[in-house]
């Protein structure tokens, strides 16, 4: 099984380039990316939308909102994974915040 490493540095750039503010950002997902996908698959994916989901596609993370909920969600990390051939892991807010804090220095 493959393992996601990432330094402080890039899990809080990662972290500051969330692209929603305040609840909304709370509330986030962060799809972090083992690679990078091609542009013509992001552009693709880009195209599509549901109702009551949000999604960023960016180099290293996909970053997600889902106003009804995760376990509702249509664009989950196995959605990504399929749509950008690409392996992910898909971590909540807290759980960024509780990564940030355990890898400072």
């Amino acid at each position: 099984m493959p393992t996601l490493v990432k330094s402080p540095k890039e899990l809080q750039q990662i972290f500051d380039a969330c692209p929603f503010y305040d609840n909304k950002k709370a509330e986030s997902y962060f799809m972090l990316l083992y690679g990078s996908s091609s542009k013509a698959l992001v552009d693709e994916l880009s195209k599509i939308s549901f109702p009551n989901e949000t999604f960023v596609i960016k180099d290293e993370c996909v970053y997600s909102h889902f106003s009804a909920g995760y376990g509702n969600a249509k664009c989950n990390n196995n959605f990504f994974e399929r749509k950008l051939k690409i392996t992910a892991t898909a971590r909540n807010y807290k759980t960024m915040v509780k990564l940030l804090s355990l890898s400072a220095d």
